[in-house]
């Protein structure tokens, strides 16, 4: 493959072609980096030049379909079928949020049993990201609306001869779902300066002009980042081949870089466990939010709604004996986990804390840090949050 082109994806309902960025690297060199279509034009874009250059992968950032039992539910027996249902049905979907879509005002996120992807799984934590799930269409974070809004293009792009991977046997022209978060890494994209020094790091690919261009906005960094580091693994993108399992063949999978998969697949592997312990074994069900070194799970005995615990992966009795390195990374997902639970609850204030050791009050030997919502009313009076721990000293305002 000589090409690679990455989409950063719009699911807006006006105003798209603002926001749908394209990026091309060819032979080595970022070629193009551009906006100014809409979803059919970008699509029709596609058609034509891969018409005129077909050796190319194009790299689409949307979620290529649905967990399998949603599929199943639909009767969508192939992908082709779920792609027409989509086409079909999709704006309904978005226009009446019924479960299990969710993210609207009074939708909050539902208790599915498989709420994600395997892909969506297996990549979280990879670069200390958290899964998304297509099901979310508002909000921060969505990623339902575009996908929606996407998927029946990939029908289109199907019937002009692309292969859409890993439904399809592969061959160019070759479209992939990519996550842009899994192949920039953990930059804050929201910061110029940040975005800047990011690809001041090491992007040769990138230059002058179109470098400049780069940083203007998340989506055209997205975009440029995405198509480089696709362009590095062309080896890795050219050895893929179609799904082998039926959950794959429904689902579809994200793409990333191949040594990055296998470096995510060690550090869970190579996680000290300890039997009998709770926080050891936990059901990848449970889980809501990871990263490299934690998982989030839902609090078993909640003292509010969205209590939950971020557990280090590796067993050890206190989070302090770990190293800087992995206490930075828990506490990233504590700030994720947070953030989830603001945008979902919209709670008035959180307890956050750790109980360390027995006489701090902890009664599973697995370090875990407590992510507590608050809310007005649900305490008769708040003052001191966690100084009622030793309550006799508590109320330092009421001598």
């Amino acid at each position: 493959m000589t090409r690679a082109i990455a989409v950063d994806w719009s699911g807006a309902k006006s105003r798209a072609s603002s926001k749908i960025w394209l990026a091309e690297v060819r032979d080595g060199r970022l070629t193009r980096l551009e906006s100014g279509r809409d979803r059919r034009e970008l699509i029709r874009h596609l058609i034509d030049d891969a018409a005129a250059d077909p050796d190319v992968v194009v790299g689409l950032d949307f979620a290529f379909s649905f967990p399998r039992w949603f599929a199943e539910h639909l009767g969508a027996t192939s992908i082709e079928e779920l792609w027409n249902l989509v086409s079909a049905q999709g704006e309904e979907w978005l226009r009446d949020c019924a479960p299990p879509f969710w993210g609207r005002p009074g939708r909050t996120k539902p208790k599915l049993r498989h709420h994600f992807r395997r892909t969506e799984r297996d990549s979280s934590g990879g670069t200390g990201s958290n899964p998304k799930s297509v099901f979310q269409i508002g909000g921060g974070g969505a990623v339902g609306t575009g996908s929606i809004r996407g998927m029946p293009h990939l029908a289109t792009l199907r019937a002009e001869g692309f292969s859409i991977w890993p439904f399809h046997e592969v061959q160019t022209p070759l479209v992939i779902e990519i996550y842009p978060r899994l192949l920039t890494g953990p930059v804050n994209k929201s910061d110029f300066r940040a975005r800047e020094a990011y690809l001041n790091q090491g992007f040769p690919e990138m230059e002058g002009s179109l470098a400049y261009k780069a940083t203007s906005s998340e989506d055209a960094f997205d975009a440029a980042v995405s198509a480089v580091v696709m362009s590095r693994h062309v080896d890795d993108i050219s050895g893929l081949t179609a799904a082998g399992d039926e959950t794959k063949s429904i689902e579809g999978m994200i793409w990333w870089p191949r040594e990055t998969r296998e470096a995510t697949a060690n550090s869970r592997g190579a996680a000290v466990r300890q039997a009998d312990c709770p926080f050891c074994d936990v059901s990848g069900e449970s889980v809501v939010a990871e990263s490299r070194h934690a998982l989030a799970i839902e609090d078993r005995y909640p003292v509010s709604r969205g209590h939950t615990l971020v557990v280090p992966r590796e067993h050890t009795e206190t989070l302090f004996a770990r190293s800087d390195e992995v206490q930075a990374d828990i506490w990233s997902l504590v700030s994720r986990v947070r953030a989830r639970l603001q945008s979902e609850l919209h709670p008035d204030g959180f307890n956050v804390g750790v109980n360390d050791g027995p006489a701090g009050g902890q009664t599973v030997a697995h370090a875990h840090i407590h992510v507590i919502p608050r809310f007005e009313g649900d305490a008769v009076d708040p003052r001191g949050g966690i100084r009622w721990v030793l309550p006799e000293h508590a109320a330092y305002w009421d001598p």
